[in-house]
């Protein structure tokens, strides 16, 4: 780029000079929309009543309820993988599943929508039945 082209870029507006951030303001109204959003998502699954979650548990299958019982019982990943005989991957693959068809975006999220339910069953069985 020769000199002259350099300075013609320069002197025309906004080029080669850093943008001020405009948006800004409607980022953080668009976050904290989310925010929101997700604060009366997690308020309409304390909403649903035992038998509601009993029906939602009775949809996953048995290696995605496996996942979330050990997850509500604070297991990582890799835990769940050693006791259940599968890759880390495959239970990240299961836990999207399970999030997926409950509507929730995290692990905590699960172990709320579960938090009165008792999962020490899982603790005594034997990790490959």
């Amino acid at each position: 780029m020769s000199i002259w082209q350099f300075i013609k870029k320069y002197l025309q507006p906004n080029s080669g000079r850093k943008k001020k951030k405009k948006y800004a303001y409607v980022v953080t109204l668009q976050e904290q929309h989310k925010q929101k959003r997700r604060a009366s998502d997690s308020q309409q699954s304390h909403a649903l009543s035992e038998d509601q979650r009993h029906q939602i548990w009775i949809l996953l299958s048995r290696r995605e309820q496996d996942v979330t019982a050990f997850t509500c019982l604070k297991y990582t990943n890799r835990q769940i993988a050693a006791r259940l005989g599968i890759s880390t991957d495959t239970v990240r693959s299961y836990m999207l599943k399970v999030l997926h068809k409950l509507g929730l975006e995290t692990k905590a999220d699960l172990r709320v929508f579960f938090a009165g339910w008792d999962f020490s069953e899982w603790e005594r069985r034997s990790p490959y039945s």
